[in-house]
């Protein structure tokens, strides 16, 4: 399936597969929790599928299609990471030759041999090295697609053998219609900011209950710079959520406090949820210090996936937050 916002760039890359110019390496770029894997996997259903729709999408019932769906067809293989303790693991180079060995066979049932790489920043240096080769002389018939959120991880040798296929956080107003379609809820123009206008992000926040969670975090923050809780206590509470998770909530509301200080309007806040909240501590907070801690916050994120100690890593954020973030008390 693919999602509104995506249909006018479906319309516009399924050209590509008609007129008979599919590159064999493309890159699919763009910020987590759009629908990258979606569109993707359904352009390679596509490929596929004898008997499209007239709007170009597959049919979901051929032969191809269903195979496709169920992880079984003969020419498509998917590569997705492990994760372990809620972190991506790398991809290995033994995967890439896997890969690479897959790609070169005859194909079985249809015109294209296709890979689908999910997370392919992921890959180590040996993996992307491997790659590189099979990018170089690509076997006829051959489509890598590699998906990635962060594509400025990749190698630019492996980057500049891809076409790129670019997929922008979708128009706030049709991020919002389709949750609407997907569930009543007055929440959520505040859940699709707090996830910085990723719908799919915005979903699960609401489907999984983690926007509960994310007020259970703000609270908890709230109350360290109150000087209600040390830092121990509040990494105790927060430690076995997402570090880039916690990080991004932490970005976003001190973003929210800069924009506190120049303008208490609604309508310039992010986690309107919070704002009365957010008011009073900007009232309490010093500007250069909240910038110092957005500065803090961006450096941090860059190592948010390395092996480094989870609640050290949150005890880090929140014991620099304590110390620039003096809240005065009246």
């Amino acid at each position: 399936m693919i999602y509104p916002w995506q249909e006018e760039t479906w319309r516009r890359l399924v050209q590509y597969l008609e007129n008979g110019r599919l590159a064999h390496a493309i890159l699919v770029s763009g910020p987590s929790a759009i629908g990258k894997m979606e569109f993707c996997l359904n352009y390679i259903q596509r490929m596929y599928c004898p008997a499209p729709r007239e709007n170009q999408q597959p049919c979901g019932v051929c032969e191809n299609c269903r195979l496709i769906k169920a992880g079984t067809h003969p020419d498509v293989r998917l590569v997705e990471t492990a994760e372990v303790s809620g972190k991506a693991e790398p991809i290995k180079v033994d995967e890439i030759r896997k890969i690479s060995q897959f790609i070169s066979l005859s194909c079985r049932q249809g015109a294209y041999k296709s890979v689908c790489i999910n997370k392919a920043d992921r890959m180590n240096i040996n993996a992307a090295n491997a790659l590189l080769k099979t990018l170089e002389e690509p076997p006829p018939g051959s489509v890598l697609f590699l998906v990635s959120d962060r594509a400025d991880r990749l190698p630019a040798t492996v980057r500049s053998r891809c076409q790129t296929w670019k997929c922008p956080i979708p128009d706030a107003g049709q991020a919002l219609a389709w949750l609407r379609s997907m569930a009543d809820s007055p929440a959520w123009k505040s859940l699709l900011d707090a996830a910085g206008g990723k719908p799919l992000l915005a979903w699960e926040m609401h489907d999984s209950g983690l926007d509960k969670v994310r007020a259970e975090v703000f609270r908890h923050w709230v109350e360290l710079l109150q000087d209600k809780k040390s830092v121990t206590e509040t990494s105790a509470k927060i430690q076995n959520e997402s570090i880039e998770r916690v990080n991004s909530w932490l970005q976003a509301w001190c973003a929210d406090l800069i924009r506190c200080h120049f303008d208490k309007n609604s309508d310039t806040i992010e986690n309107e949820d919070f704002l009365e909240e957010l008011i009073r501590l900007s009232e309490r907070t010093d500007l250069h210090a909240l910038l110092n801690c957005m500065d803090r916050l961006a450096a941090h994120r860059r190592i948010a996936e390395t092996t480094l100690n989870r609640r050290l890593q949150i005890e880090d954020l929140l014991l620099y937050f304590r110390q620039s973030l003096k809240y005065e008390i009246r």
